[in-house]
């Protein structure tokens, strides 16, 4: 057994009332005790501390009770911060299972959003309509605009739809839902004008042209 664990064993023997430094130099005269018990401290092994006149020792596993049944300051201190530790503890254990239960939600809102779009799907389906994206569409509409338009740019709508619907089998209705939904996202690169026989309803007026900005 090395010198420092005969010493801190001697030590720990002490229990919370701990023991003098001069009484492990009687004890121990064979061995630098100075030297031994700064090694300790240093390594968190022991604590020493002045109580009276009189350098004591302790063993890690004791000063702190030692100071709670000797210093009513000390006490109330720790008592205070196992305190705050506690709702500290309590608050994080709320926290976790709130952050729990917003991701399951979201997690649950995913699923339903995910069986829309599969009922959707499902029922385009069962409509005879193959379901399309939006970034499709527009594809595929950019491209009708350019094909058909006029010389400054206009086409009319019933014949992009003609075509449009003949091509990849949708309805009016599902065409002009894609063309209103493309001209309220992208207001700054299609423009729509009045007149024609079918289109567009916007503020009580038929828009049956289209270009491209």
């Amino acid at each position: 057994m090395s010198p420092e664990q005969i010493i801190v064993e001697r030590i720990s023997s002490m229990g919370t009332a701990g023991i003098k430094k001069i009484d492990l130099r009687k004890e121990f005269q064979d061995m630098e005790i100075d030297v031994l018990i700064e090694r300790l401290v240093t390594s968190g092994d022991i604590s020493v501390d002045k109580k009276g006149t009189a350098y004591y020792c302790w063993h890690k596993d004791y000063y702190i009770q030692n100071l709670l049944n000797t210093d009513p300051k000390f006490r109330f201190m720790y008592e205070a911060v196992k305190h705050l530790e506690l709702s500290v503890n309590r608050t994080s254990d709320g926290l976790a299972k709130t952050l729990e239960t917003l991701d399951n939600n979201f997690k649950n809102s995913e699923k339903l959003t995910a069986t829309k779009d599969l009922d959707s799907i499902s029922q385009a389906r069962i409509n005879n309509e193959p379901a399309m994206q939006l970034v499709t569409f527009k594809n595929e509409f950019d491209l009708a605009i350019g094909n058909h338009s006029s010389s400054i740019g206009w086409v009319e709508l019933s014949k992009v739809r003609n075509e449009f619907c003949k091509k990849h089998n949708i309805s009016n209705e599902v065409f002009y839902s894609f063309v209103e939904q493309l001209t309220n996202l992208y207001h700054d690169k299609y423009e729509l004008s009045t007149g024609g026989y079918e289109g567009l309803t916007v503020r009580g007026l038929l828009h049956g042209f289209v270009r491209c900005i």
